[in-house]
């Protein structure tokens, strides 16, 4: 085949031109994103309880739903929380699970549910998580005129939140790259009536009669149709309440008397009862998140969002625009890096083969055949559908190392046939030839390795399809290149050289080298037999030190920590305060205004905001605040501020808060929302041992602080709430002959619950209230009044509230957490040293009260079944390997002799990492299992040069120092254009080189010894195993 494309060079090379332009225009409509595009098995139900108390919600609603939400198929956990007004239940099915089919069954199941739930329930909503719902940038909308941490002028921000939303919000919206923008901190309005007191009893008035002349004032009876001769006229019957002043002119007649609303009470549109605020930099703000149609450029994005922001500012100077948590630089940032790596790491792998070559046009050649490969892999990207990810890329540089091999391999063997005095076509056929076998077996071997991770269960399995791909695609294509072109390529440039002189001068190495490359060579070979020959001569010590690498092996793996994902340096933060009090959102704000004063932001931190409570956003799913909570988000200057920052937020508030509890966490970005990294080291569910019996706030406590001595780690801790429970005295109601609804009434009124209707204005509906003044609640049901039914004569008594209701306060728990299992109390320890130990202290502590019962989930046990999975991989990788090698060695023992090499190498690979500081993560593993397939590499290479020449009848040490000295060259070069090829990744410091640095590390560790293993000891096992044959072939003789 070879010998056939020899003659035919120009048509070879035109059809790997064709590729190549072909290759290179697809390059550049190739998408690119951060991540490959994978479907996230997560569906969220939200349910909405309004008025709902947390137990009631989750007994009447929540229940039901989940129940009925745990047939649906393909789930693999189902986690539900319930707090006052709000339920949200996580469904999280296995990696592979269509997500379509299965929301279209949870949303069958909730309908199934809705047949048994209480009436008035809102349908549940479900919502299906994507990564493009996760937003690109938050724009931040402050006034200019207000200070940090000040007071904010209400009447401006109200017309800032106006222009906000029907302005700013609709024009974004209008950018074709943006799918939403999603607003939070504008308060919402209504019409507040409060009457007072003293003129409605003098009136005679009551709050009823107000409630029934707004209902009877707003009544819109629609359209009439007249005819006047041959005209027809629409007639309107507006009775319909448009303008505050409208409400106000309102007639109340009573007794006789009439009179205006306005002479009873006083009328104005005020700020709903705000549940939460955004702030930005210290200012009350408008916050705007953006996110961005899943197919749109990134760049285009953020070039129009820009332009629409400066064009506001222009148009409302008193008006701030700042964007922030911006994600669009993380992505630019590391695919630009990426790239860079790989041309770097190319231009650091051509160096190497020109200085061990010693002849520019060798190191052209293989330059050459690589940028080819490189080209015509992008084609199968796109012919495949992969795009142009972290993960995707730093597969690719990881193959420019071994795609160079083949390349190298073939070029160095076509000039050992020149120097044998071969003709340069004979030469260029013989060397390539002889290599298509070998080369197709390390290529198969690195494949094998490669294949059983697309098999891991999990996001791991997911993402690493896309490695994979492209080092298959890579080692596919350089394969092809360096059996078909680069022969044809090596031909055509040295043949203008061979025809000039003649053949004994071209015999010579010298001619092929330069005076530097031919001193490193004879340099090489002499120590390379210095080395090898003291091996052979210390036989007992070097199988000794073989013998006691493997033991280090084993023992590395339980040294190491696990982790699923190599930590990432990030310079924001996100501190998430439960203040687990019963505080309102004006005390949430200050607290949150003094802490930032407190902690000194000035000289570590660049930006900053802060969520105070209950947000608006729509696309939140499970994340959502309650008013003593808050989120505030820091950006330091450099990564290494974020760990002193959260000790020093940690520390401000255990001394000013004790009760508070807080969370650190990075702010939500793709990555995140894939790898759930924020999950606990840790998590005790704890049951009561009797499930029909509600929860016991004291004795939980009592638990929790057990635990705590125990272990000697405090857990997260438990959030209470304190509540007001009012109990209405049936009896009494009969006794003073007073109706239920009615008593209800005046509490909803009293307690500023009661909206009556709604005035329908030209732009906006605003819900109209009946309100009084604030008041406690003892207060409350001192003074309130309450009208009894008439008696036979038609005379109504005047009731006090508190002689019909009493009132009582408890603590419960502020969330009702539940699972597959039922209600449970989540107890989270994060980074905890001994997660075994734990667990057993913290069952010991459990089985000692008969109440509880426990059960543990989190990192902690993913990792372990993760490193499960890589330790079964491995085992098939190599299993598939030694089929592999066994087929191309007609041999079961050889391929023995290669994998010997895997432990060894495994083991200094842990080492390095160890030494580094690293984890054993998904990445460091992948490094691991790469390397193992390419230094198998070397020694095939090696075994099969020795192979040949015994056939040829050499005797066997003299043949296992010639292919040693025959190979060395190659095998040096090849290690080292791997390495080189991943050095870049250890100096960048963006999201892709952090993720693939324990890769890189693990690689380099195990590539450095492992050269040096298959050059050394595998010759001497190989001389071991054979020796005795020898010896029975010298008696035979």
């Amino acid at each position: 085949m070879v010998h056939f494309l020899l003659k035919r060079p120009i048509a070879v090379i035109m059809a790997f031109l064709a590729c190549v332009i072909v290759g290179l225009v697809t390059y550049f409509s190739l998408p690119v994103s951060l991540l490959p595009g994978i479907a996230i098995p997560h569906i969220t139900v939200q349910i909405q309880g309004d008025d709902t108390g947390a137990r009631e919600l989750e007994n009447n609603v929540t229940a039901t739903v989940r129940r009925q939400l745990l047939q649906v198929g393909g789930l693999n956990e189902i986690k539900s929380l319930t707090r006052d007004g709000m339920a949200i239940i996580q469904l999280e099915f296995d990696y592979g699970v269509n997500t379509d089919l299965a929301f279209i069954e949870v949303n069958e199941k909730i309908d199934a549910a809705m047949n048994t739930l209480p009436r008035d329930t809102r349908r549940p909503k479900a919502i299906k998580a994507s990564a493009t719902d996760i937003p690109v940038l938050y724009l931040n909308m402050t006034l200019r005129s207000d200070r940090p941490y000040g007071p904010t002028d209400e009447t401006r921000f109200l017309q800032m939140c106006d222009l906000a939303d029907n302005v700013v919000r609709r024009r974004i919206e209008q950018l074709p790259e943006i799918a939403m923008a999603d607003v939070t901190g504008i308060p919402g309005q209504y019409l507040r009536i409060v009457p007072d007191d003293t003129k409605m009893q003098l009136a005679g008035v009551t709050p009823d009669d107000i409630e029934s002349a707004l209902i009877a004032n707003n009544v819109e009876p629609g359209t009439m149709t007249v005819r006047d001769g041959y005209y027809e006229y629409n007639v309107h019957i507006s009775n319909q309440l448009r303008t505050v002043a409208d409400v106000e002119d309102i007639f109340i007649s009573k007794n006789g008397r009439m009179q205006r609303l306005r002479d009873l009470c006083s009328v104005d549109v005020t700020p709903d009862g705000e549940n939460g605020f955004s702030y930005f930099g210290g200012k009350r703000a408008v916050t705007l998140a953006i996110i961005k149609q899943s197919e749109e450029n990134m760049d285009e994005m953020k070039e129009s969002l820009s332009q629409t922001a400066d064009y506001f500012s222009k148009l409302y100077p008193d008006i701030e625009f700042s964007q922030s948590r911006n994600q669009t630089e993380l992505l630019d940032y590391t695919i630009s890096n990426l790239v860079q790596n790989l041309i770097l790491g190319f231009i650091l792998v051509f160096m190497v083969t020109a200085f061990f070559m010693g002849d520019m046009r060798a190191s052209i050649i293989i330059g050459a055949s690589i940028v080819v490969a490189i080209i015509i892999t992008f084609l199968l990207f796109y012919l495949f559908h992969v795009s142009l990810n972290i993960i995707s890329l730093s597969g690719l540089i990881l193959a420019v190392g071994m795609m160079i091999d083949n390349s190298v391999i073939v070029t160095e063997n076509i000039t050992q046939y020149r120097q044998k005095g071969r003709s340069l076509m004979r030469a260029c056929d013989l060397g390539t030839t002889e290599m298509i076998t070998p080369m197709l077996s390390s290529s198969l071997t690195t494949v094998a390795v490669f294949v059983p991770l697309v098999f891991m269960s999990g996001i791991a399995g997911a993402i690493f399809t896309d490695q994979a791909f492209s080092i298959t695609a890579g080692l596919a294509v350089s394969y092809i290149v360096g059996i078909m072109l680069l022969p044809v390529i090596y031909m055509l440039v040295y043949r203008r050289k061979a025809s000039r002189r003649s053949g004994h001068a071209v015999a010579m190495r010298s001619v092929h080298e330069g005076k530097t490359a031919k001193r490193v060579n004879d340099w090489l070979d002499k120590w390379y037999t210095r080395i090898i020959d003291w091996c052979f001569a210390h036989v007992a010590v070097c199988v000794t030190a073989i013998c006691l690498i493997i033991p280090l092996c084993v023992v590395m793996f339980y040294v190491l920590p696990v982790e699923r994902m190599p930590r990432i340096d990030q310079n924001e933060l996100i501190a998430r305060i439960e203040w687990n009090e019963n505080i309102n959102i004006d005390e949430n704000a200050a607290r949150v205004n003094r802490l930032l004063d407190q902690i000194g932001l000035d000289n570590d931190v660049d930006m900053h905001s802060a969520y105070i409570g209950v947000q608006d956003y729509l696309l939140d799913a499970g994340s959502e605040l309650t008013p003593s909570e808050s989120e505030v988000y820091l950006r330091t200057l450099r990564p290494s501020l974020v760990a002193p920052l959260q000790i020093r937020i940690d520390s401000v508030i255990k001394a000013s808060y004790p009760k508070a509890m807080v969370t650190f966490s990075p702010p939500e970005n793709i990555f995140e929302k894939i790898f759930s990294s924020d999950e606990p080291t840790l998590q005790a569910r704890i049951f009561p041992a009797d499930r029909a019996r509600a929860t016991e706030t004291e004795s939980l406590l009592e638990l929790d602080d057990e635990i705590s001595t125990a272990t000697g780690i405090p857990s997260s801790g438990i959030a209470l709430h304190n509540r007001i429970s009012l109990v209405i005295d049936r009896e009494k109601l009969q006794l003073y002959n007073v109706d239920y609804a009615k008593v209800e009434g005046v509490l909803r009124t009293a307690f500023k619950g009661n909206t009556v209707t709604t005035l329908r204005s030209y732009q906006q509906y605003l819900p109209i209230g009946i309100t009084t003044p604030e008041r406690s609640v003892d207060e409350i049901l001192a003074t309130t009044i309450v009208e009894s039914q008439p008696d036979k004569n038609g005379n109504k008594a005047e009731i006090p509230l508190s002689y019909l209701v009493k009132s009582h306060r408890d603590r419960e728990l502020k969330e009702i957490n539940a699972g597959k299992n039922g209600e449970y109390v989540p107890l989270n320890y994060y980074d905890i040293p001994a997660p075994e130990q734990t667990i057993k202290e913290i069952r010991a502590a459990v089985n000692r009260s008969d109440m509880w019962e426990t059960e543990f989930s989190g990192s902690f046990f993913s990792n372990a079944k993760m490193m499960r999975e890589m330790m079964v991989i491995l085992a098939i990788s190599i299993l598939l390997m030694y089929f592999i090698l066994c087929a191309q060695f007609e041999s079961f023992v050889q391929p023995l002799i290669v994998l010997l090499e895997i432990p060894l190498d495994v083991a200094f690979a842990l080492l390095t990492l160890w030494i580094f500081g690293h984890s054993l993560n998904l990445m460091s593993a992948i490094g691991i299992i790469v390397t193992c397939g390419i230094v198998v590499n070397d020694s095939i290479l090696k075994l099969d040069a020795i192979n040949e020449l015994r056939k040829a009848g050499m005797p066997l040490t003299e043949a296992i120092h010639t292919a040693g000295l025959r190979r060395l060259r190659p095998i040096i070069m090849t290690s080292l254009t791997t390495i080189f090829a991943m050095v870049p990744t250890l100096f960048t410091h963006d999201m892709g080189s952090e993720l693939q640095q324990p890769l890189a590390i693990a690689m380099i560790g195990s590539m450095v010894v492992g050269t040096l293993i298959s050059i050394f000891l595998i010759p001497l096992v190989y001389w071991l195993i054979y020796r005795k044959n020898e010896n029975k072939v010298h008696h035979a003789a």
